[in-house]
């Protein structure tokens, strides 16, 4: 069921890594997984190899074809195992997660390994406390199942955990000084995203690498990006811009304003009162009228900047976000269960991830209008200046994939005069509603 103990050793971070790579890679070559079984054993092995993508691939496969509860959990591990090999200690840390908890409510007899798994990543990533409790509980389960073999893993897992974090590149670490200050605490929230002494931006992963070619690309190009302070290895820093993004002006964002400036009744400068867009409640003419010459404002810069975007010729582009890859991506996230159905558009709420994902697949559109896209063109994600940021979903697609979701956000955020302004600076006057809504359902999945 799972990789040959003689094909791996262990490194010096008790990751595994190949005995014998050509004879590995020998057999992997040689594979016609057509079970469960096979298909989780060549998964296993092709992550050794550190060939990812397709380890992914065959993982995905088991998972189609359980048939317990228990199998479930071990390939969720498993794909948990291939995420955090490759850098994305997120998505690792979300899968080992669902695997503990799985495993404590209906099948005990893996609570031990997933909770060693989830303890070393957490290890990983400098969380000491929560990895110690896990690797204590781990340990004192495998002593009580008796393997020897395991006991001795999580004995070194347990005693290794003060030097397990991964370290930061040495570029990095220089820049940063000896004690660096980290914060998640910041106005995108975004999974991954650390703020740096307050003044830097720092991100880890294939999401970084991947965001790092595309800030390069788009700056050639002429668009306006964050300056890159540093990249080394799979981490990128960038330099604070200094300003807020666009979605910060939004009405919600004011009604807080205007709580903050006139609550309560002091400080308003009278006048009636109306309600805001989004904002839920009434608030003076004064307030309200800036808040719609700012949702315009909006609006209109969010349209000029991605017909800009729009405007660059997809022929030098490297990087393909059309329905091809992007489908298999959707495939992927809803097999592995990454999707947040409690995130769906109100028209969307009550559907399965699966549900959407047929549709994706029987109203599939023609594609023959393609540009440069950004891939999540929101306000969040366009500083004040028109400075695009989180840029890692970047390449050639049909451009609905940027107008549905500006179009939703604004939407809600500012109101229909920011969508009208948008659409005005972008130069479409009958947006295809069509392809609006399904690109606004390929977004469910990611």
């Amino acid at each position: 069921m799972t990789a040959d103990p003689r094909a791996y050793a262990f490194d010096e971070r008790q990751r595994m890594i190949p005995a014998d790579p050509e004879a590995l890679a020998a057999r992997v070559a040689a594979a016609a997984p057509g079970d469960f079984a096979d298909y989780r054993r060549t998964g296993i092995e092709l992550m050794l190899l550190g060939r990812y993508e397709e380890a992914l691939d065959h993982l995905d496969r088991a998972l189609e074809t359980v048939d317990t509860e228990t199998r479930a959990i071990t390939v969720w591990i498993n794909l948990a195992d291939v995420y955090r090999y490759r850098g994305d200690a997120v998505t690792a840390i979300a899968l080992y997660r669902r695997a503990v908890d799985a495993a404590r409510d209906r099948a005990p007899e893996v609570l031990s390994t997933a909770a060693q798994h989830l303890g070393k990543a957490l290890a990983e990533q400098g969380d000491t406390e929560a990895a110690r409790a896990l690797l204590r509980e781990a340990l004192r389960l495998r002593v009580a199942e008796g393997d020897p073999e395991s006991i001795e893993s999580a004995r070194i897992a347990w005693e290794t955990v003060e030097n397990a974090r991964i370290p930061l590149p040495p570029m990095i670490t220089a820049l940063f000084g000896a004690n660096p200050e980290f914060s998640d605490d910041h106005e995108g929230m975004s999974g991954g995203v650390v703020r740096v002494n307050g003044a830097f931006w720092m991100k880890r992963g294939p999401g970084a690498v991947a965001e790092y070619a595309r800030l390069n690309w788009l700056r050639e190009h002429g668009i306006r990006v964050p300056d890159i302070a540093v990249f080394e290895s799979d981490v990128l820093v960038l330099a604070d811009a200094g300003v807020r993004s666009l979605a910060a002006g939004s009405a919600r964002c004011a009604d807080a304003d205007a709580d903050a400036d006139g609550g309560g009744g002091g400080g308003g400068g009278g006048g009636d009162a109306v309600e805001l867009s989004g904002a839920g409640r009434a608030v003076p003419d004064a307030v309200a009228e800036s808040v719609s010459r700012r949702a315009e404002s909006v609006g209109a810069a969010l349209g000029a900047l991605l017909r800009e975007l729009h405007a660059l010729p997809t022929a030098g582009c490297p990087f393909d976000s059309g329905l091809d890859a992007t489908l298999v991506l959707a495939r992927r996230n809803v097999l592995e269960g990454l999707v947040d159905s409690g995130d769906f558009d109100d028209d969307h709420a009550g559907s399965t991830p699966e549900e959407l994902l047929r549709r994706l697949v029987a109203e599939r559109p023609d594609e023959s209008d393609l540009v440069v896209t950004h891939g999540d063109f929101t306000p969040a994600n366009v500083l004040e200046g028109g400075i695009l940021i989180d840029v890692d979903r970047l390449g050639v697609a049909d451009r609905y994939r940027d107008l549905a979701l500006a179009e939703r956000d604004l939407r809600e955020d500012f109101g229909a005069a920011a969508v009208e302004a948008f659409f005005g600076a972008y130069g479409l006057a009958d947006p295809d509603r069509r392809r609006s809504d399904y690109y606004r359902l390929v977004d469910e999945l990611f």
